[in-house]
C-alpha cells in the first residue's frame, strides 16, 4: 500500500437541469443557468488536465431526472473522453432512467458501476493500486442500506463510491446508512453523493460528500465544487476543494441602522462578484424602512440590479420603522391602536394565526403553504403587516 496517486471526487452535476421556475420568470437567466451545469463539468475537465490526476470519481446524479437528452449525454461522453484518465461512475436517484445509454455509449475510459455492489481496480504502471467498491441505484427510491454489505477483496487502498443518505442528513429515505457502518469497514475513503452541501463527515476513514458542482437555487448559496484527493503510502495526505460553479448564489445582509440614503445602503453590494445571483436581506432600524416597505420589493429589486452587475433573486425586508413602538403605543390614536392590535395577534397560538391569515378565499387555497411555515415565520407575517400599516400611516401624516 505504498503507492501515490491523486483523484477528483465530484457528484451531483445534474446535467440537463431546466431551472423551470427561474426560466419562466427570466428567460435569459434561465438559459445561463442551464448552461452553467455544463460549464461546471468543463471546469472539472480543465482541472483534471491541469493537475494531471490519475482518475476521476462521479458519485451519482450526473443527469437531472428525465432530462437526459441526446445532447446532454453526448456532452458528458465527450467530457469523459477528453480527460483521458479512468472515470468511475455511479448513478443516483436522479439518473436511474437513461434512455440514450445504448445509442450514445460512454467512452472506453468510463467505468460504470452496475446496480449491485461491484469491485473495480485502478491500475498504475501496470499493477493494481486501488480498489473501488460501489454501485448505481437500482431504482429511484431504494431504501436499503447497501453500505452494510461492503467487503474488501484486497489489501489495497479502498474507496467506497455510493449515493446515499448518511444518518438522515437529508429528510428522505434514499439509500439510508449510518456513519458507524462506514467506520466499521476497512475502507479508506468514502466518495459520497446525494447531499448538495460539501462536507467531510469523518477522517480516518474519510467520509466525504463533495456536494454539487453548481448551485441549483438560492438555498444552495456559496461556491460549489469538488475535491482533489492526494494519497501517499496508503493514506490520504491532502484533500482540497476546488471551485467548479459558473454562477454562485449569494446571501447578502444590509443593515439600514444609521443610514438615511438608500444609495449609500446598497453601496455594500458593489463587493459582490460578477456572475452571482444574490438574495438581499435588509435588517435593522431606521428611516429607510419606509422606502423598503412602501416602495415594493420588485421596484427595489430593479433599482438594485440597475446599480450592480449581478442578478437579484429576492429582496427580503426584516427592518423595523424608525420609531419606538412601545412609546408610540402609549399615544391614544389610530396608529397606537394598530400597534396594540398587532402585538396582541403576535401572541396568538399557531392555529389561531393560521386561521386568521387564511380567512380569505385566496389565502385559504394556500393554507398548506402557511402550515409549512415555522412559528417564527408566521409571527414575521404579522409583524410585517403591522410595520407596513404603520409606515403608510406615518407617510400620510407627513
Amino acid at each position: 500500500m505504498g503507492d501515490s496517486f491523486r483523484f477528483i471526487h465530484c457528484s451531483d452535476l445534474h446535467l440537463g437541469c431546466r431551472f423551470s421556475g427561474i426560466s419562466d420568470a427570466d428567460e435569459d437567466l434561465g438559459r445561463r443557468l442551464r448552461e452553467s451545469v455544463f460549464t461546471a463539468l468543463d471546469n472539472i475537465v480543465s482541472f483534471a488536465k491541469k493537475e494531471k490526476v490519475d482518475f476521476v470519481i462521479f458519485s451519482g446524479d450526473i443527469f437531472d431526472s428525465t432530462n437526459e437528452t441526446p445532447l446532454t449525454r453526448s456532452r458528458f461522453a465527450d467530457a469523459i473522453a477528453s480527460m483521458k484518465v479512468p472515470c468511475y461512475i455511479i448513478y443516483g436517484n436522479h439518473d436511474t432512467k437513461r434512455r440514450w445509454e445504448n445509442s450514445i455509449p460512454l467512452p472506453k475510459n468510463a467505468f460504470v458501476f452496475p446496480e449491485q455492489i461491484t469491485h473495480m481496480y485502478f491500475e498504475k504502471d501496470g499493477r493494481r493500486v486501488t480498489e473501488l467498491i460501489g454501485m448505481s441505484f437500482p431504482s429511484m427510491k431504494p431504501n436499503s442500506n447497501y453500505v452494510k454489505s461492503v467487503k474488501k477483496e484486497s489489501d489495497l487502498f479502498a474507496i467506497g463510491v455510493f449515493h446515499c443518505n448518511v444518518d438522515g442528513a437529508k429528510d428522505d429515505n434514499y439509500s439510508p446508512c449510518k456513519l458507524s457502518d462506514m467506520k466499521d469497514k476497512d475502507v479508506n475513503y468514502w466518495a459520497l453523493g446525494h447531499i448538495h452541501k460539501a462536507s467531510i463527515l469523518n477522517r480516518m476513514p474519510y467520509v466525504v460528500y463533495s456536494g454539487n458542482t453548481q448551485g441549483m437555487d438560492p438555498k444552495e448559496s456559496g461556491e460549489k465544487g469538488a475535491y482533489l484527493v492526494t494519497v501517499n503510502d496508503g493514506a490520504v495526505v491532502d484533500i482540497s476543494p476546488f471551485k467548479t460553479s459558473a454562477i454562485d448564489w449569494v446571501d447578502v445582509n444590509i443593515d439600514i441602522t444609521g443610514k438615511t440614503d438608500f444609495k449609500t445602503a446598497i453601496d455594500e453590494l458593489s463587493k459582490i462578484k460578477k456572475n452571482c445571483i444574490a438574495s438581499i436581506t435588509f435588517s435593522g432600524r431606521g428611516p429607510l424602512d419606509a422606502i423598503l416597505r412602501t416602495g415594493g420589493t420588485e421596484s427595489i429589486k430593479e433599482m438594485i440590479e440597475n446599480s450592480i452587475d449581478c442578478k437579484i433573486s429576492s429582496v427580503i425586508v426584516r427592518t423595523v420603522p424608525d420609531i419606538d413602538l412601545k412609546t408610540r403605543e402609549e399615544i391614544n390614536d389610530f396608529t397606537s391602536a394598530v400597534i396594540s392590535y398587532g402585538n396582541r395577534i403576535s401572541g396568538f397560538g399557531r392555529k389561531e394565526l393560521i386561521d386568521m391569515i387564511c380567512s380569505t378565499t385566496v389565502s385559504q387555497s394556500r393554507k398548506s403553504m402557511f402550515e409549512s411555515l415555522s412559528d417564527d415565520e408566521l409571527k414575521d407575517i404579522v409583524d410585517d403587516a403591522m410595520y407596513l400599516v404603520i409606515e403608510k400611516m406615518m407617510g400620510a401624516e407627513q
